[in-house]
């Protein structure tokens, strides 16, 4: 089915642009599916915030996706893809010694880890990190320069789309695939709802060549349109829909990020063989829900068990970067936030 898809949209699928000011919605811009989409969208972004930010709201709103450029620094996202293999690492070691650990460390049970795809729930503060007693390793930098007020990243989940500083903590991983790993069929993350619930950002730690998978789009899929409808109806209204609407895939730099509201189809392209350019692909994951959209989400946290359903909201987590020892100490809730060597 998924190379079924892709041979459909394979003729209107473009790389994925950044949002360009004064660009009203054309065919020619279209291609780039955030590139000068919903300009003229209304929305209040909460805290007073740069025009580009602005811009990336408006199109965040009305498309449901939007590329986001230098999120990490080049130094910080190279220190994080060695703390994630390094995290990678300790964790498949962990569940040879235990398999019962896996769930807390891969979200699955071990003997249903996929070798070529899979999620790994990383600690807010990175074991390596935590062993050698340096509260501001890589971990803790990233979430820094993504979260903190007046970052590019932090000021579009601090606003009020996305749920403003009340914004629920909802995931943090990072998600892996390998060569030799296959096309996802088209699939949303959360269900249709008129309140948008979880938006997600796929931070790239080095760059991300389109021969080890991308993410492929269907702008404006995270409304009620006909579109939507088509895909779930399924069958042949699915499939003419899918033979004409125009869809960006993105092709990311370290430290770029593409931001999506997780309504939206969307789907992870094949990561080819070695000989044909695959490789290991690695993305730092950050979701935050919005606690307004009272629906089901269809999507459960992906964050280590002693970190769920806590309420941990974005501006607590803003308080403890600000801190000289972050996540050392207690949460809101009275209960330790929990470092790396905590399970």
């Amino acid at each position: 089915m998924a190379d079924d898809e892709r041979d459909l949209l394979e003729q209107n699928t473009y790389p994925m642009l950044e949002p360009v000011p004064g660009k009203k919605k054309s065919k020619a811009r279209s291609a780039g599916g955030g590139g000068g989409f919903g300009v003229g969208a209304k929305i209040a972004p909460g805290p007073v915030v740069s025009t580009a930010t602005k811009l990336r709201l408006e199109t965040l709103q009305s498309e449901g996706v939007c590329y986001v450029p230098g999120v990490l620094g080049k130094d910080t996202a190279a220190d994080m893809i060695e703390t994630v293999q390094g995290e990678l690492s300790r964790a498949m070691k962990a569940i040879k010694e235990d398999p019962a650990g896996s769930v807390a460390r891969f979200n699955v049970p071990a003997d249903v880890i996929d070798p070529l795809r899979g999620y790994l729930l990383l600690p807010l503060r990175d074991e390596g990190s935590v062993e050698a007693g340096d509260p501001n390793g890589a971990t803790v930098r990233a979430l820094r320069e993504c979260l903190s007020t007046g970052t590019v990243l932090g000021d579009l989940f601090g606003s009020d789309l996305c749920g403003g500083g009340d914004a629920e903590w909802y995931d943090l991983t990072a998600l892996r695939t390998e060569a030799g790993a296959t096309r996802q069929p088209i699939h949303y993350d959360t269900p249709y709802q008129k309140v948008p619930g979880l938006f997600c950002a796929f931070i790239a730690m080095s760059d991300v060549e389109y021969s080890k998978g991308a993410t492929v789009f269907l702008p404006g899929t995270h409304k009620n349109t006909a579109e939507r409808r088509a895909f779930e109806e399924g069958g042949e209204a699915k499939d003419v829909m899918l033979s004409k609407k125009r869809s960006a895939h993105t092709v990311l730099k370290a430290g770029d990020a593409v931001v999506f509201d997780m309504r939206t189809l969307h789907a992870g392209t094949a990561n080819l063989a070695l000989s044909e350019g695959g490789g290991q692909r690695l993305l730092f994951i950050l979701t935050f829900r919005n606690r307004k959209a009272t629906g089901t989400l269809g999507h459960a946290p992906n964050l280590r068990p002693s970190y769920r359903h806590r309420g941990i909201t974005l501006g607590e987590m803003r308080e403890e970067l600000d801190s000289p020892e972050p996540f050392a100490g207690d949460a809101s809730d009275g209960v330790p936030f929990g470092d790396g060597l905590q399970q």
